[in-house]
């Protein structure tokens, strides 16, 4: 499922049903941060773990939302490998509320910061090139609120900072990708 209003419906429904209280744009922020943590690591994230700490995977009612993430991780690292363009974050609609999506866009940075580091095998610092300044930027942004400015001024600058994000993980992703295939050794002939 490539429609981001699919799988944003989809994954807010399974959320609901398994009683998760964490949001689809959180989710969403975690599984690519995962991919990035994967890429660098070598550690194979679980997935259900990070979004639902309590949950099991044997009882049934995470048994869906588990193949979702799963199928979400699939789907976003195909994204990034091949940069795809099509490639995006999961956001709340243009049609809700300014808050609402500021909030939306802050939780996809928390839950990015936790997919990326939750394992502790690296820090922030050694992200290669300029990806420690992005993760720092990113962990700014999940403080982000509303303000007191224009509606359309803070409509454009929270374009703005959708956009840096979406660049911004995908640049780590890139870094990292590059830092570990030139680290590969390569065949002799």
């Amino acid at each position: 499922m490539n429609n981001p209003v699919d799988r944003f419906t989809q994954l807010d429904a399974i959320l609901a049903l398994t009683g998760v209280e964490i949001s689809v744009s959180e989710v969403h922020g975690t599984v690519v941060g995962a991919v990035a943590n994967h890429m660098k690591s070598g550690f194979t994230p679980d997935l259900l773990k990070l979004i639902e700490p309590q949950a099991d995977v044997n009882d049934g009612r995470f048994g869906q939302l588990s193949e979702v993430l799963y199928d979400i991780y699939r789907d976003v690292s195909e994204q990034l490998l091949e940069a795809k363009e099509s490639f995006d974050l999961l956001l709340p609609d243009e049609d809700e509320s300014l808050d609402v999506r500021v909030e939306g866009l802050a939780s996809w940075a928390k839950g990015y910061i936790l997919g990326l580091l939750y394992n502790n095998a690296f820090s922030i610092d050694q992200l290669p090139e300029s990806g420690g300044e992005i993760a720092r930027d990113i962990m700014e942004i999940a403080e982000a609120g509303a303000g007191m400015e224009e509606e359309r001024e803070e409509d454009w600058a929270l374009a703005e900072l959708h956009e840096y994000m979406k660049v911004g993980s995908q640049l780590i992703f890139e870094f990292i990708y590059s830092e570990r295939s030139s680290s590969e050794p390569t065949e002799q002939q």
